[in-house]
């Protein structure tokens, strides 16, 4: 009797369990790093959509003061001493929200991050009086820059993301009453 066959038949089946263990391990690790990966992207998502409400929150309180102050007419009027704390809070949170982006996000949007951050606090300056708050022109000038801050973030975060679609950018408003002149132009009245 041989023993080269019971041999070639156990190094069978030794080959194959290992084989077996082997794509085994990779196919668990690969699931793994691909439900943390899927875990990572949504709470990024959850920052990143956190601090936008906290930058809007802050160009929001921003404007309200500013029509205050005569630089706007697109948002409801506020006092500067009423809206200066509400700014200050404002700016408080947008900071602590930026914070967790700074942590999970790569490179490029934390600098898309932080160019939204100095369009913001343009608008929040100017609504501060630390800007001429007679500059209308300056303060539209910084709400352009504001809305190409925020086309920025959004599409550097949408392409961290590999978010699939083509990105619409947002225009920057337009009061009513601009535009109430524009239609009154072209109609001739």
């Amino acid at each position: 009797m041989s023993v080269l066959g019971p041999l070639i038949a156990l190094l069978g089946v030794v080959v194959g369990g290992a084989l077996s263990y082997v794509f085994a391990a990779l196919g668990e690790s690969r699931k793994e790093r691909w439900a943390l990966g899927r875990e990572w992207r949504g709470r990024k998502i959850d920052a990143y959509a956190t601090y936008m409400a906290d930058v809007r929150h802050l160009r929001d309180s921003a404007q309200r003061v500013a029509a205050g102050a005569g630089l706007d007419d697109t948002a409801l009027p506020l006092s500067r001493e009423e809206g200066v704390e509400r700014l200050s809070e404002a700016n408080l949170v947008r900071n602590r929200s930026f914070e967790t982006v700074t942590l999970l996000a790569d490179g490029e949007v934390v600098e898309a991050g932080r160019a939204l951050n100095r369009a913001v606090w343009r608008l929040e300056w100017f609504a501060r009086g630390l800007l001429d708050d007679r500059d209308t022109e300056g303060w539209r000038t910084a709400c352009h820059a504001y809305s190409d801050a925020v086309n920025a973030f959004h599409e550097c975060a949408r392409r961290e993301l590999g978010v699939q679609g083509r990105f619409t950018p947002r225009e920057p408003e337009v009061s009513p009453r601009s535009r109430y002149e524009q239609e009154r132009k072209l109609t001739g009245g």
